[in-house]
C-alpha cells in the first residue's frame, strides 16, 4: 500500500518522541554533555540511543522479535550491560569529586578541537547504544504499542509499514533528545554550580539504574 510507509512513519515519530520524554540514562547523559559544552558528543549519544529503538522496532515489525527477546532476557547479556551503567555512574562521580569548581567559577567548555575525531564520535555513540540496550523495558513497550496500532488499523503489518514505523521512531526519539540538548545548551551559562552538580546527578542516576537492572538480572538467572 502506498500509504503504509508514511502512515507508519507518522505513528513511529509520535510514539518515539513521546516515548523518549521520561527521564532515562540516555537523556541524563545528553543533558550533562550539553551543559558541559559537549553538544556534538551529546548528539552522538542521542543517535546511539535512537539506533537501539530503530533496531528494536524493526525486528518486532518484521516478525523476528523473538530473536531480540531471547537476547534482552538473557542474564548473560543484561548483567554486563548493567555493569556498564554502574561503571559509567562511578566514573562520573569520581570525575565530579576530582574536578569540583569553586562557587561562581565558570565551568570550562571544550574548544571542540579533538585530537582524534573518529574516536570522539565513536565512543559517545557506543555509550548511547549500550545505555539504550541496557534497558529491556522498551522491547515490551514497543511490542505492546505496535500490537495496539495494528489492532486499531493504524499501522499496516507489511514491510513498508514496519520500515516506516522503525524509521519514524528513530526520528522521533532523536528529535526529543535534540530539543533537550539545544535547550540545555542555551541554559548552560546561567548557573555554573548547577552545571557541576549535573555530573553528580547523572553519576548517581546511572549508578542506581545499573544496580537496579543488575539486581533484576541476578533475580531472573
Amino acid at each position: 500500500m502506498l500509504t503504509a510507509f508514511p502512515l507508519g512513519l507518522v505513528c513511529g515519530f509520535v510514539g518515539g518522541f513521546i516515548g523518549a520524554i521520561p527521564p532515562g540514562p540516555i537523556g541524563i547523559t545528553c543533558l550533562r554533555r550539553s551543559l558541559l559544552g559537549e553538544r556534538r558528543q551529546a548528539y552522538h549519544v542521542a543517535l546511539g540511543g535512537a539506533s537501539v529503538d530503530v533496531l528494536t522496532c524493526a525486528l518486532i515489525g518484521f516478525g523476528v522479535g523473538w530473536v531480540l527477546e531471547r537476547v534482552v532476557t538473557s542474564p548473560w547479556v543484561r548483567g554486563p550491560l548493567a555493569l556498564f551503567l554502574v561503571a559509567s555512574g562511578v566514573k562520573l562521580l569520581l570525575d565530579a569529586r576530582s574536578s569540583r569548581p569553586l562557587d561562581g567559577a565558570r565551568v570550562p567548555v571544550p574548544t571542540g578541537r579533538a585530537n582524534a575525531s573518529s574516536r570522539a564520535a565513536a565512543l559517545p555513540f557506543l555509550t548511547g547504544f549500550l545505555q539504550g540496550a541496557a534497558n529491556p523495558g522498551p522491547f515490551v513497550n514497543w511490542t505492546l504499542f505496535i500490537s495496539f496500532l495494528i489492532g486499531h488499523r493504524l499501522l499496516d503489518p507489511s514491510p513498508a509499514g514496519a520500515g516506516g514505523f522503525a524509521v519514524g521512531v528513530g526520528l522521533g526519539v532523536f528529535s526529543w533528545f535534540t530539543l533537550l540538548i539545544r535547550t540545555a545548551h542555551r541554559l548552560k551559562d546561567r548557573s555554573a554550580a548547577w552545571v557541576a552538580r549535573s555530573t553528580v546527578v547523572a553519576g548517581g542516576f546511572l549508578l542506581a539504574t545499573g544496580l537496579y537492572f543488575g539486581w533484576r538480572s541476578l533475580g531472573s538467572s
